[in-house]
């Protein structure tokens, strides 16, 4: 054997070399019923009043924490460390910065930044 030469190291042959495979039949998964792969999402209507006005605040809550979220990773409003969101709302109206004013709405004194704590 020669130094390098891989081929003649690995002398292998596919399985069914030369021949063709095999074309139609009936496979077994075509054989067995298919099953529906989506879940069915209740509509708005099949839920009760609480559970819908339970999911309303809901989805309320995640807009209101993203808006909030969003305000703290924007940088044109100064550093958030050591403020909350709305002592950093203040100040950024204060020097003219002119901070989106639904953050305001939904923000309390006693709510931190999104890095308090982790940075």
């Amino acid at each position: 054997m020669r130094s390098g030469d891989v081929k003649s190291f690995f002398r292998q042959q596919k399985a069914h070399a030369g021949s063709v495979k095999p074309t139609g039949g009936v496979s077994k998964k075509a054989a067995q019923p298919q099953q529906p792969r989506h879940h069915h999402k209740p509509a708005a209507q099949d839920l009760d009043g609480d559970a819908e006005d339970a999911m309303r605040r809901t989805r309320v809550e995640e807009e209101e924490e993203r808006m909030g979220r969003e305000f703290d990773m924007d940088m044109r409003y100064g550093p958030c460390l050591g403020l909350t969101r709305a002592q950093r709302w203040r100040r950024a109206a204060a020097l003219g910065l002119v901070p989106p004013p639904a953050v305001i709405a939904v923000c309390s004194d006693d709510q931190p930044c999104l890095w308090e704590g982790r940075v």
